[in-house]
């Protein structure tokens, strides 16, 4: 079976969130694991791609298409030092993707200009495959920015190959986009038409209108999904695809704390009191944190965006920070109103508050490896990879009760034998107050509780063969062999 996966994100050369790291791991593990062989494509990032040194040789030379106005051709080009298993192609017109971010500017503001951005990807998708005579059994394609793809794929086909499946990481980001712009985005006029009969075109509803079948990060989230959205057109036809939800992985590769360098003092379940002890003492001493083996730390290693809780985060810890009370460690871009926050919070507490605003791996290694806790107080995760991490290094998660976060932690409260962090009862600023507060104080309480809870969590399998072994039965059901 042959697989065309279509992405945005591509880690480490481009990646926002948990799409750059799936779009590395899962079809790597379906092609080695499962004998699925894949070929990713994704934009050509222009700066990205230069900053990294990514070799790349062009295939192809894509003709000049208007999409939003704006005129202009694309070539095609194979990643030749890539060190994963699969083939990775990048659509490059620089005119579209040479900025500074994938899908922000350098405040993290989204591109005004992102849905006929993404019409033009599709676009060019769609053209490069039909040129190149190549065959895929399937077309694995992820979130609403390949939502043209799936739709020029589906007009292009003979028969029933390739079968097109249209994976929603997010329902949250629909790549709405004007009725009167819809003619602008290089459509075939009946899908032009279908996409915008309800009111609401988007990216996203177009996919899933051209789309088999379609999947999501987790079964939970997958039932949020159509019942949050059950009166608007995209939730009906989720309900009528029968979505279903498959738990993503982590890469255990990258994530090990045993491995070296993947924490200051490598260590595993049986070690990880000692461990952590050490790795939580080079972080409060290299971030500028008051050093107490005491304090507990609360480590968070994700986007700061409203849909995260990012607001829930700052104003509880606004309260309940300091040097000797509780300490919080954030990694990661945000948007402007919780950058501002975080800085603020780190200005005031330098001892209790470190934001650090870009991702960096060494010291994201380190947060999870020194941190007690991550907290994922979010209104909406639909699989939540920063969990399954900290659980990886014996880090004890605080999570919400929503999507994959619900699926994966279950209450130390609930049950002290069988949980595995802590579990929000309401999305409030109050309970998640009561919660970390809780939390701290078990942390000194109880230790030989927290110990067990730490392995216990060290020992789940969240790799991704699992996720593989889900992911290669769905295709199977999609494309049936002979």
């Amino acid at each position: 079976m042959r697989v065309l996966y279509v992405t945005q994100e591509y880690a480490p050369l481009a990646a926002e969130g948990g799409l750059g790291l799936t779009s590395r791991a899962l079809p790597a593990a379906l092609q080695l694991e499962q004998g699925v062989e894949h070929t990713l494509v994704m934009p050509y990032y222009t700066r990205q791609m230069a900053a990294a040194g990514t070799r790349t040789v062009q295939v192809d030379h894509l003709p000049a298409v208007t999409i939003g106005g704006r005129t202009c051709s694309a070539t095609v080009h194979r990643l030749i030092d890539d060190p994963g298993p699969c083939e990775v192609l990048a659509i490059r017109a620089d005119d579209w993707y040479d900025r500074d971010g994938i899908y922000r500017d350098v405040e993290y503001v989204e591109y005004a200009d992102a849905v006929p951005r993404a019409a033009f990807f599709g676009w060019c998708v769609a053209t490069w495959l039909q040129r190149s005579g190549q065959r895929f059994d399937i077309v694995h394609a992820n979130d609403w920015q390949s939502g043209a793809a799936i739709a020029h794929l589906r007009r292009l086909r003979v028969g029933a190959a390739p079968r097109l499946l249209m994976n929603v990481h997010s329902g949250v980001y629909h790549g709405t986009v004007a009725p009167a712009e819809v003619s602008g985005l290089g459509l075939d006029a009946q899908d032009a038409e279908l996409v915008g009969r309800d009111g609401e075109p988007s990216l996203l509803l177009l996919g899933l209108q051209a789309a088999d079948a379609t999947v999501t990060c987790s079964p939970t989230y997958a039932q949020e999904l159509c019942r949050t959205l059950a009166h608007h057109p995209i939730g009906r036809r989720l309900t009528e695809l029968g979505i279903r939800g498959i738990i993503s992985g982590v890469d255990t590769r990258v994530w090990d704390p045993a491995a070296a360098g993947r924490a200051t003092e490598p260590y595993d379940a049986p070690t990880v009191e000692t461990g952590k002890a050490v790795n939580k003492r080079r972080l409060q001493l290299g971030l500028g944190l008051h050093e107490d083996p005491l304090t507990p730390v609360f480590g968070v290693c994700s986007r700061l965006v409203e849909e995260k809780g990012s607001d829930l985060l700052i104003e509880v810890f606004r309260r309940f920070a300091g040097p000797d009370r509780a300490q919080l460690v954030v990694v990661g871009q945000s948007e402007e109103t919780f950058r501002r926050g975080l800085t603020e919070l780190a200005r005031d507490m330098p001892a209790a508050v470190h934001y650090g605003p870009h991702f960096d791996q060494d010291l994201a290694w380190l947060v999870y490896a020194g941190s007690d806790f991550t907290v994922m107080p979010s209104r909406v995760e639909p699989c939540g990879l920063n969990q399954l991490i900290a659980m990886a290094y014996g880090t004890i998660p605080v999570v919400s009760r929503v999507g994959g976060l619900k699926d994966t932690v279950a209450d130390v409260r609930d049950d002290p034998s069988v949980g595995s962090g802590f579990v929000l009862g309401d999305i409030s600023a109050v309970d998640l107050a009561e919660t970390v507060s809780h939390a701290a104080a078990w942390l000194l309480a109880a230790p030989d509780e927290v110990r067990a809870v730490r392995q216990r969590c060290m020992a789940s399998d969240w790799s991704w063969s699992s996720t593989a072994i889900g992911f290669a039965k769905l295709y199977a059901e999609l494309a049936p062999a002979g």
